[in-house]
């Protein structure tokens, strides 16, 4: 029989093996390479499982804001010569509140449109007495809104020097906004399940190397490539099982930090919506599956990936 070892050893290095690990231990122990698996599976699956998360997490919130920006217009009123603007305002306040459809008119007094404009012209002490537009938040009926630019046109008419502001530029460039960070999360996740799966291919290959005296024992002794692809399969479904767990508990971790940092601001709080990220919301819900989803496809790729190579592998080893 053509073999690189005589049948003597090949029963000598079987009974020693036989002695140090069960039958179905074909993958010798390595805990450096083992640990180090696990470690880099840890990472990969703590980047993705944060990314899936904020994914979802930033999807909820952009839709929130359009919601927002779409249940909400704003009429402004210009400043001319002679003009009794605060007339103006309330004659404006007051046809809007006539258009069926609109759920809630509130006029800005001077000083909040002021303080609206500090963060970009400084405090409104300094501004002496520029003119400056006044400005209607009208709330609309989502579900049954007016028509706004016949409204426009009709304050236009009335009142001089009079504009609405429907907020649709801003929710184009706000879908647009989500759109692309979607798209780039996703390549994003591709990418780093590329590269699990090629420290995975890199592993088995080693170990098959490693074990190459072993595995051709078990050839020997008549097992098939089906046989020592599962003992493979399993040992690496292992480590990415605890790989996976590790990296997405941190994952967790890190969106309950994230979480309580949001609840105690006001500014944040207002700004993602507080039910967003909370885990027993629908949105947060869906994070929290989404992060263990994501541990889980992680094990079973390495089960997959270190099968397929194994069976590549196979015949360049025996």
């Amino acid at each position: 029989m053509a073999s690189s070892f005589d049948f003597h050893n090949q029963r000598s290095r079987l009974q020693s093996f036989l002695t140090r690990f069960s039958t179905d231990s074909l993958v010798a122990p390595d805990p450096l390479t083992d640990r180090t698996l696990v470690a880099v599976i840890f990472i990969l699956t703590f980047i993705a499982a944060l990314t899936a998360g904020l994914v979802l997490f930033g999807s909820a919130a952009s839709a929130r804001w359009q919601a927002l920006l779409s249940s909400e217009v704003t009429v402004q009123i210009r400043p001319q010569p002679g003009r009794a603007i605060e007339t103006d305002l309330n004659r404006a306040a007051d046809l809007m509140k006539q258009v069926q459809g609109v759920t809630k008119v509130r006029i800005y007094s001077y000083e909040e449109t002021m303080r609206m404009l500090e963060p970009w012209l400084g405090q409104s002490t300094s501004l002496g007495g520029l003119s400056i537009p006044r400005l209607i938040a009208v709330e609309i009926d989502p579900d049954a809104p007016p028509d706004i630019p016949a409204i426009g046109r009709q304050l236009a008419r009335e009142i001089p020097g009079t504009a609405i502001d429907d907020h649709r530029t801003w929710t184009r460039r706000l879908a647009t906004l989500g759109n692309t960070l979607v798209i780039a999360s996703a390549a994003g996740l591709i990418l780093i399940m590329t590269a699990t799966a090629l420290a995975i291919v890199f592993a088995t290959r080693g170990a098959m190397v490693g074990n190459r005296e072993i595995v051709e024992v078990f050839y020997f002794m008549g097992a098939d490539d089906r046989y020592i692809a599962r003992v493979f399969q399993r040992h690496f479904f292992r480590l990415g099982l605890r790989g996976g767990i590790l990296g997405a508990c941190l994952a967790l971790a890190f969106l309950a930090l994230f979480r309580f940092v949001v609840a105690g601001s006001d500014g944040l709080r207002d700004m993602f919506g507080f039910g967003i990220i909370d885990p027993l919301s629908s949105v947060g819900l869906a994070i929290v599956i989404a992060i263990l989803a994501v541990a889980l496809f992680v094990s079973m790729l390495a089960s997959v990936v270190s099968r397929m190579t194994v069976h590549s592998t196979l015949n360049r080893l025996v």
